[in-house]
């Protein structure tokens, strides 16, 4: 599930949320690391860097120009903001 929500639906049994809302707002519920293990897989919560959900293809020049902000502006002074409609 690394990155990906896939099998929810079996995360949500595992973890006791019954509420559709609250199964995605579990990362401010449970705390880091916090863990589920369903046979062979693990359910685990944690935090996603940017890289690890949006690659660099086709991303690298907005990438770039944040970079080049933030520089200025500092790491707190630049944020992304996206609507997906």
């Amino acid at each position: 599930m690394y990155g990906r929500n896939t099998g929810l639906g079996r995360f949500a049994e595992l973890a006791g949320i019954t509420d559709p809302h609250s199964l995605y707002r579990a990362g401010l519920v449970y705390p880091e690391g916090t863990e589920w293990p369903d046979g062979d897989r693990v359910f685990r919560i944690g935090r996603l860097t940017r890289r690890q959900s949006l690659p660099e293809d086709g991303w690298g020049a907005l990438w770039s120009v944040m970079r080049t902000l933030a520089s200025v502006h500092g790491d707190d002074g630049v944020r992304l903001v996206g609507l997906f409609g």
